[in-house]
């Protein structure tokens, strides 16, 4: 029996790889991390990951991503996270065949 979102699935790895074989997908990335640069973001959570280490001993890399993830992405700028969003649905947007 086919998977339910197979089709999304299917959706999804066909808007990617067109995202990255246009480059649309790096200018994205270069804006996100543009933005949350100029936010101060990357310092913020750079600091919090060096301590988060200090703090863990000898815990594997893999773990700390795992505990650092949640709180880096809840603390992204909501202007940032709403700007990229708005590039993300104007890419799609340009995609759909009417």
């Amino acid at each position: 029996m086919p998977r339910k979102d197979a089709g999304k699935d299917a959706l999804y790895a066909a808007i990617s790889r067109r995202m990255i074989e246009s480059g649309e997908w790096e200018r994205i990335s270069d804006l996100l991390l543009k933005r949350l640069n100029e936010a101060g973001w990357v310092d913020q959570v750079h600091h919090e990951s060096k301590e988060t280490a200090r703090r863990a001993d000898s815990t594997p890399v893999r773990q700390l991503l795992e505990q650092l993830k949640p709180h880096a992405e809840s603390t992204v700028p909501p202007a940032v996270r709403q700007e990229v969003l708005a590039v993300i649905r104007q890419y799609l947007d340009s995609q759909i065949e009417r």
